[in-house]
């Protein structure tokens, strides 16, 4: 098979859809495939072919670009199957890893607080958002067009209410974790000097892994720990975060709230493995994500999950390696979820419940699905 994808980036630091398609490319290569990527930033792994196409930076000019451009340039590449991750116009395979665009703009909203009638014309006027929509449309809209890749049933069911007409052409794969490299034992040294840096002690630590920690719930968290039900805790919860992008607003929250002392920014993370072997449980109540892959890291390397049913994991966790509290935005309810963790034995019982989630949701497994779907794609 020549396999041809279409992604904006081929950076598998920048995790998420990258690091997927990062690994989708190595298996594929290993099978004997030909890939070809379609890219506007990024190499991807040794192998494969990549052909760059030189975009404006500003959106939506740039996604245009890559939805025509690389398409047409990969069908003139002789690819016998079209695999496409973001918003394009035509492929033969649709995986969309940020699920559909109407849900994921509302959670950034929700996250926000809502937006007020300045910025939803700002947006409509930018055009970002209607290109956006446009693709989806071009996609989904019709009883003809590409099979459909969803990340979890929830997003299968969200896809079939808003297109129809894609519901018989979607299927359901997950995502996988690989369960060699995220272990917690070869990390138990690196994570201890971790915690030992931040001063915490024996003190319960939360992580978060988020390149936007609004939108997968820091305010909420930051509300849960200051609440009266989190006071289960023998010595208060600390919280350590993640990502490259922590708002000056949490920050300001957290000293409002007398936090400032038990939130630790470590910034973005080429390796989050020591981190997740820091911590005593990953707190992840996020208003949206299809599948979270670092969920299922953080359930790899034996760590219990607090997130929300918004998550797509939760469907993989059912009553297992965690809690998965039914609203985001909701402190409270997140304060509880917190206190019940808050018992180390019960934190240890449940380390091995997440261990085995991830057992059952290995990467190869995934891979080999997805993989499995693109040949028979190939050959229609």
């Amino acid at each position: 098979m020549r396999l041809g994808i279409l992604h904006d980036s081929a950076d598998p630091r920048r995790g998420g859809a990258e690091a997927h398609t990062d690994a989708l490319v190595r298996r594929a290569l290993a099978e004997g495939d030909e890939v070809v990527l379609a890219v506007l930033e990024g190499e991807g792994p040794a192998g494969r072919t990549t052909l760059r196409s030189d975009a404006p930076r500003r959106r939506p000019a740039r996604d245009r670009v890559l939805a025509t451009q690389g398409e047409r340039r990969l069908r003139e590449a002789g690819c016998d199957v079209v695999l496409a991750f973001r918003h394009v116009l035509a492929c033969d395979v649709y995986l969309p890893h940020g699920g559909r665009v109407a849900d994921a703009q509302a959670a950034a909203d929700a996250s926000r607080g809502g937006v007020g009638l300045l910025a939803r014309l700002a947006r409509a006027l930018g055009g970002k958002h209607a290109f956006w929509l446009e693709a989806e449309q071009a996609l989904l809209g019709g009883r003809e067009g590409p099979r459909v890749v969803a990340l979890s049933r929830g997003l299968a069911a969200r896809i079939a209410q808003a297109y129809p007409a894609a519901a018989g052409r979607t299927v359901v794969i997950p995502n996988g974790v690989d369960t060699e490299r995220f272990a917690r034992e070869p990390f138990a040294a690196e994570g201890a000097a971790l915690r030992q840096r931040l001063g915490v002690g024996t003190a319960p630590l939360a992580l978060m892994v988020a390149h936007r920690p609004r939108l997968k719930g820091l305010h909420t968290v930051l509300e849960a720990m200051a609440s009266p039900k989190a006071r289960a805790f023998e010595t208060p919860l600390h919280l350590a975060v993640a990502g490259r992008h922590v708002e000056r607003a949490s920050l300001a929250l957290a000293r409002r709230l007398g936090l400032a002392g038990r939130l630790h920014v470590l910034g973005g993370l080429d390796d989050p493995r020591p981190a997740y072997a820091a911590a005593d449980l990953l707190v992840q109540p996020t208003y949206h994500d299809p599948c979270s892959l670092t969920t299922l890291e953080a359930l790899s390397m034996s760590l219990p999950v607090v997130t929300t049913v918004h998550n797509g994991v939760s469907e993989l966790m059912g009553r297992r390696g965690g809690i998965a509290v039914e609203a985001a935005g909701d402190p409270e309810a997140l304060a509880v979820a917190l206190a019940v963790l808050a018992d180390p034995a019960l934190r240890d019982f449940t380390a091995e419940d997440a261990r085995y989630v991830a057992e059952r949701n290995r990467l190869g497994t995934r891979l080999g699905q997805l993989l499995d779907l693109l040949r028979h794609a190939a050959q229609a």
